[in-house]
């Protein structure tokens, strides 16, 4: 049973650009955990930009593990994601919670992480 369940899973889901985009995040943490010093941009916007592209890849990864290889996100689905994560942590978080703040340059990045998944790694 364990043999069928690994011979579902597609490995092709994540794409070159899919490891570079996370090589780029593991990087910056380490990058953050020396401690050393980083441009602003990097420090505010740079989680933001690679956010949506990694986590809708690992999504997709588990769905196809479910519903077989030839399943895709449609624009809809990106769109729902961006929406969701820009309402939650750019309005509804920062309301209730200090540690979040709302900023509009984050929901572009948001916006602009999803076209790039759905341009790129959505195949």
């Amino acid at each position: 049973m364990a043999d069928r369940a690994a011979g579902r899973l597609v490995w092709s889901t994540f794409r070159p650009l899919f490891w570079l985009l996370a090589l780029v995040y593991v990087g910056h943490l380490v990058w953050r955990w020396q401690e050393l010093p980083r441009p602003e941009w990097v420090i505010n916007y740079l989680d933001d930009l690679l956010c949506l592209p990694l986590v809708l890849s690992i999504t997709l990864f588990v769905m196809r593990f479910f519903f077989g290889p030839k399943v895709r996100f449609s624009g809809y689905h990106v769109l729902f994601t961006v929406l969701y994560f820009a309402l939650a942590f750019e309005w509804f978080f920062p309301k209730f919670m200090p540690r979040y703040t709302g900023d509009w340059v984050d929901v572009a990045l948001y916006a602009l992480g999803g076209w790039i998944f759905y341009r790129f790694l959505n195949k």
